[in-house]
């Protein structure tokens, strides 16, 4: 059963300097043929898009499970779950060993530590919109 669910998706800033890429795939195309130019524009901005959406990291809490990204660790090796916010991420991402699920463009997140003595990363860092309801997520049984 999910419990809490978030796409780490990019912004409206970014969807728009993307906007870029419609006159850097008309120019390569335009001098052959001006159809397609504007095709490979379409194009070439449709694939940025998906690629930033559809790539974008998941984070999944379940009953049993934290996914984020790639990795997924069971909920019984998590300890406490705490909201970082932008004036401490640097603070939260400087460990080397942490396991990091990091986006730019999202300034908060939660740092979670891992208490499994097999684990080499001593916490999780994972940015999110919303990471208070992670967190809560995180904490609830």
């Amino acid at each position: 059963m999910v419990i809490y669910s978030e796409r780490l998706v990019p912004g409206l800033g970014l969807h728009l300097a993307l906007l870029l890429l419609l006159p850097l795939g008309f120019g390569m195309l335009a001098p052959i043929d001006v159809t397609w130019g504007i095709v490979n524009a379409i194009v070439l901005y449709a694939i940025g898009v998906s690629w930033l959406t559809l790539g974008a990291p998941k984070l999944v809490v379940t009953s049993t499970h934290f996914r984020a990204g790639r990795a997924e660790i069971s909920r019984e090796y998590l300890g406490e779950a705490q909201v970082v916010d932008i004036a401490g991420r640097a603070t939260a991402i400087a460990d080397a060993r942490a396991w990091k699920v990091l986006r730019a463009w999202i300034p908060s997140g939660i740092r979670v530590v891992v208490t499994d003595a097999n684990d080499p990363a001593p916490y999780w860092y994972v940015s999110s919109r919303h990471p208070e309801q992670l967190a809560a997520a995180l904490r609830s049984n």
